[in-house]
């Protein structure tokens, strides 16, 4: 049962008769995590789900379940979006709804994401719509995978074409009772990539004949930090960050190899595609000034998460209905990234994200942390915002 009444005055005596479902939707998914693209059962549950509540879901690229909700009367089509995947972390939370599979684990909110959109699901169901369409997006991969990207190859944005999207997550640094919705870029854009440095092994202690990777790596990390700090515009945000370096495996043996492994950030278009070819460009000049080679493999994620100015605002008016102005939080974009954004790339879209943190109950670790956790009634405080966006905007666009 809800019992935080300062938290949820805003929130409609319907959307608080599901929450205890929804919470048992949570931790459901929490003990029972999947990695990416490998949602199998998380999948078939939340099809289940969906059918008992009178949908007839549909599979796109094989872990992801879509379902939609007609009312019948000409109007657009909003999309709700849940994304389901866990991550490989080994929890160390203590409560009664850990994970049961070792290695695995719900660390970033997912968990809640996919319970938020069931609820709200099971209320449209019992409650109608005014006009148009409602689709029900749980999409797998977020995690690295671009399952996003999938999904908009596989269709998700048509039949019914999608009008306008919406994102929601769980947000451990806001404070719970909080909500956030910037306008414009609200996310990085992502990419990765790897290094081999392909130099001559040696004995350590004669490393003149020898061509050593592991101090030519070196050389190629301290290079890499002058692209950010002496080729971007310093107003434009940016990181490159190595964040793996593997060679050798013994102290008087100079390997033959290193391999690098990091990941870009970015906003700007421009600033991307200046980073990597300043990456190209530094890792094989100084590769070749100390008689080594390097094999690269530079991969474009997901772009940046833009929010469309214009919707953030109608969606900023509703929470600040809803929940007052005071606990509506103007925050910094994050170097943080999602897949949301192959969404926003092709139709409106906004992600919004809800305070989950509460150091009183222990949800006080950051996203991505072994114990990470939340306090669920964000989860109410998600459901109310997300049924209010979608009928508002069904009745007024």
């Amino acid at each position: 049962m809800v019992s935080n009444s300062s938290l949820i005055s805003g929130i409609s005596v319907e959307v608080r008769k599901i929450y205890d479902d929804v919470v048992k939707y949570r931790r459901y998914f929490h003990k029972n995590p999947e990695l990416s693209l490998k949602e199998f059962e998380t999948a078939s549950f939340i099809e289940k789900e969906l059918k008992r509540m009178g949908y007839s879901p549909k599979r796109l690229i094989g872990t992801d379940v879509v379902a939609v909700l007609d009312s019948r009367k000409s109007g657009p089509t909003i999309m709700l979006r849940a994304d389901m995947d866990a991550l490989p972390v080994v929890e160390e939370n203590s409560h009664s709804f850990v994970s049961c599979s070792r290695g695995v684990m719900h660390a970033c909110g997912h968990d809640a994401h996919m319970a938020m959109l069931l609820g709200l699901a099971s209320y449209f169901r019992k409650n109608g719509i005014p006009r148009g369409k409602i689709k029900f997006c749980f999409q797998p991969g977020e995690e690295g995978a671009d399952g996003a990207g999938k999904m908009v190859e596989a269709g998700v944005l048509n039949s019914p074409k999608v009008n306008f999207a919406f994102g929601m997550h769980v947000w451990s640094p806001l404070p719970v009772g909080e909500v956030a919705v910037l306008s414009g870029p609200c996310m990085a854009a992502v990419d990765e990539f790897e290094v081999t440095v392909l130099g001559s092994g040696g004995h350590a202690a004669y490393p003149q004949t020898a061509v050593d990777p592991v101090f030519v790596s070196s050389m190629i990390i301290q290079s890499l930090q002058g692209i950010v700090s002496r080729n971007v515009n310093p107003l434009q945000p940016a990181v490159l960050t190595v964040s793996s370096i593997q060679a050798g495996n013994a102290f008087n043996v100079i390997p033959s190899q290193a391999v690098l492994k990091g990941t870009v950030r970015t906003f700007q278009k421009e600033t991307r595609k200046l980073i990597k070819r300043r990456f190209k460009e530094i890792v094989e000049g100084v590769a070749k000034a100390h008689n080594c080679t390097a094999k690269i493999s530079y991969f474009d994620k997901v772009p940046a998460t833009i929010n469309h100015p214009e919707m953030s605002d109608f969606v900023r008016k509703i929470a600040a209905k809803l929940f007052g102005s005071k606990n509506l939080r103007d925050v910094e974009p994050t170097m943080g990234g999602e897949d949301f954004s192959r969404y926003a790339e092709k139709v409106p879209a906004v992600f919004a994200w809800i305070g989950a943190g509460n150091e009183k109950l222990g949800a006080k670790y950051p996203h991505h942390h072994p114990k990470f956790n939340i306090d669920e009634i964000s989860m109410l405080i998600g459901m109310e915002l997300g049924k209010e966006v979608a009928l508002t905007y069904l009745e007024t666009h």
